[in-house]
């Protein structure tokens, strides 16, 4: 099984970052591959289904979602099935969101429908989306 949740130092490193206005959180996703090829998928999708609210409630939006395709550059192994990009106000608006009682309910999708995942902390330089540069 591969990294589904943070550690506490991962947390607390995340909430000691400074205020900086809005960041954007790069998800790496690999799905369950067993028993069912979409087992892991549909559960994710139920994941993304009851999590929508809670990230508007929280000041968040999905950007961008895709499918991975392949690697051009780097290494083949590891590979990523989806990659989503979105965007919280704050690191403190994030945090609030995963540990409230109503996320942590939901969260469980999530577990059961993937068998790894990376979260990407970024901050935006520049966004073609509205035109911003920091």
């Amino acid at each position: 099984m591969g990294s589904l949740t943070p550690t506490r130092e991962q947390v607390s490193w995340l909430g000691s970052l400074p205020d900086e206005g809005p960041f954007v959180m790069i998800n790496l996703l690999r799905f369950k591959r067993e028993p069912a090829a979409a087992a892991g998928e549909e559960s994710y999708g139920r994941y993304m289904h009851d999590v929508a609210p809670l990230l508007a409630r929280a000041g968040g939006r999905l950007l961008w979602w895709g499918d991975v395709r392949g690697v051009f550059i780097g290494e083949q192994s590891g590979w990523w099935d989806r990659v989503l990009l979105v965007e919280y106000p704050s690191p403190g608006a994030f945090l609030g969101m995963i540990t409230s009682p109503d996320y942590l309910a939901v969260h469980a999708h999530r577990e059961s429908g993937l068998d790894d995942s990376a979260l990407l902390v970024s901050r935006t330089r520049m966004s073609v989306m509205d035109g911003r540069r920091s």
